[in-house]
C-alpha cells in the first residue's frame, strides 16, 4: 500500500507485507495475522486483535460480546475521488457524524483516518475508517465498537488497522473501477489500462487497435449519433474525417450507434469503426482503427471481440 499516497501505493506492497508479523511461529488454529483475498487482484493482511475471530459475514474480524468488528472493503472508486465524497455533509446523510479527519503515515504511506460517531438502537458507536488507494480503487478498513469501550480495547483495534499490508496484481485489476469488461480478448492483446479506458492491439493486423472508454458529460446527452460524430470530428489524432454511415447497434445488450468512417492518421489512410452508447450524461465509446486495406478482415476480428463485451455491476 504505500508511498506518499495519492495511491494505494500498491507498488510498495511487498515491503508492507514484510512489515507485518510472521505467522510461522503462531498457532495455525488462530493466526495473529490473517490474509484476505479481497478481489482477484488484491490481497490484504491484517493483524487480528486479541479476543476477535474471523467472520463469514464480511472480510475481517468480530468480537460479538463487545459488539465490535473490523471490516475490509475495496471501493472501486479512485482514492482522491472517494476521499472527496467523504465530506461531513455526505457522511451526515448516512447518519454518521464526522468527529475528526486526519492524514496518517503507515509504513511510509499517507492514508486518511476518519473518526466517526453513529447511534445504533440508542447506543453510541465510534467508527474508525482507514482509507488508502490509487487511481483504480480505494481500500477502506472500518472498525466499529461502542463509544464506551475501554481504552485498551480501542487501542487494540487501532493497532490492528495500523498493521495493514496490501499485495496487488495489476494484471488482474485491468477492469477495476470500470463499468465494462471483456470476457475474452481473442485475436487481440490488452496492452494498456488508463484511468477510464483500456487499449487493445490486434494480433493479426499491424497498427490496428481498439480503445474502449467511458465518461460523463456536464449535461444530459440528447442525441447519441450526434455525440458519435462529435467524437470523430474533434479527434486530435485524426484528420480529413469522412463519415461513411451510422446505424443502430447494440453493445452488451444496450442500444448504441455504430459509425464507420475514413480518415488520415499519421499521414496514412485509416478505417474507423466506432460504437457509441449513452445514458443520461454517461457514455461508452469503443473506437477501433486499422489500415484501410485491412478493414474487411479486421472487422471480423472486431465483431468477435465485441461479442465478448459486457457491462459490470460496480
Amino acid at each position: 500500500m504505500i508511498k506518499p499516497l495519492p495511491t494505494l501505493a500498491l507498488a510498495v506492497s511487498l515491503s508492507l507485507l514484510g512489515a507485518c508479523s510472521s505467522t510461522s511461529d503462531q498457532p495455525k488454529s488462530e493466526p495473529l495475522v490473517q490474509t484476505f483475498r479481497i478481489s482477484q487482484g488484491m490481497k490484504v493482511r491484517l493483524q487480528k486483535p486479541e479476543g476477535f475471530k474471523l467472520t463469514k459475514e464480511h472480510y475481517g474480524f468480530v468480537q460479538p460480546e463487545t459488539f465490535s468488528r473490523i471490516r475490509i472493503n475495496e471501493v472501486e472508486i479512485p482514492y482522491e475521488q472517494y476521499r472527496a465524497k467523504l465530506s461531513a455533509d455526505n457522511l451526515f446523510k448516512n447518519q454518521l457524524q464526522l468527529i475528526n479527519s486526519q492524514q496518517v503515515e503507515i509504513n511510509g504511506a499517507n492514508c486518511t483516518l476518519l473518526t466517526l460517531r453513529q447511534v445504533i438502537a440508542g447506543t453510541y458507536y465510534e467508527k474508525l475508517w482507514l482509507i488508502a488507494g490509487d487511481n483504480l480503487s480505494s481500500l477502506q478498513i472500518e472498525a466499529s465498537y461502542p463509544e464506551s469501550s475501554s481504552k485498551q480495547h480501542k487501542n487494540a483495534i487501532k493497532q490492528s488497522l495500523y498493521s495493514i499490508a496490501v499485495q496487488t496484481n495489476d494484471n488482474a485489476r485491468l477492469y477495476t473501477g470500470l463499468p465494462f469488461m471483456l470476457t475474452n480478448t481473442v485475436n487481440f492483446k490488452l496492452v494498456q489500462r488508463n484511468i477510464n479506458s483500456v487499449v487493445l492491439i490486434s494480433n493479426n493486423y499491424p497498427d490496428a487497435s481498439v480503445v474502449i472508454s467511458h465518461g460523463k458529460l456536464s449535461s444530459e446527452i440528447q442525441n447519441t449519433e450526434k455525440l458519435a460524430h462529435t467524437f470523430l470530428n474533434n479527434s486530435k489524432s485524426l484528420s480529413e474525417v469522412e463519415i461513411i454511415n451510422s446505424m443502430p447497434a447494440k453493445v452488451g445488450g444496450i442500444p448504441a450507434i455504430a459509425t464507420e468512417a475514413l480518415a488520415i492518421k499519421n499521414d496514412k489512410s485509416a478505417w474507423i469503426y466506432q460504437v457509441t452508447s449513452s445514458q443520461k450524461s454517461k457514455f461508452l465509446l469503443i473506437q477501433a482503427l486499422s489500415k484501410k486495406e485491412n478493414k474487411d478482415g479486421f472487422k471480423k476480428d472486431l465483431q468477435t471481440l465485441l461479442d465478448k463485451f459486457k457491462f459490470r455491476s460496480i
